[in-house]
């Protein structure tokens, strides 16, 4: 899976990380608070929880959770859109003509 890089200081962070440090590491310095109001709604869509052993969020997971968010997980081509409403009969009656 692709990660994304959001700053170059990754690297040297703790795989589990507190959610002050995802805040800052998402949100920036002057707005990691909004982080704890903003992580519960996330959580509801598949943003990995606070593991308790760990005390903190595993970080490749995080990333990953954004990068298929934003449709940076299939490899590397724009995000995809909905094209609109399948029609798999339609689909069946024109296999049947060709064959």
């Amino acid at each position: 899976m692709p990660r994304t890089k959001f700053t170059h200081s990754e690297e040297k962070l703790a795989l589990f990380a507190t959610d002050e440090i995802v805040g800052v590491l998402l949100l920036g310095p002057e707005r990691w608070q909004e982080w704890r109001q903003i992580a519960p709604l996330l959580e509801a869509r598949g943003l990995p929880k606070v593991d308790p052993l760990m005390g903190g969020r595993y970080l490749p997971a995080v990333i990953g959770f954004f990068d298929h968010l934003y449709g940076l997980d299939r490899g590397g081509g724009p995000p995809l859109a909905p094209d609109g409403v399948e029609d798999f009969d339609g689909w069946r009656e024109r296999q049947k003509r060709r064959a």
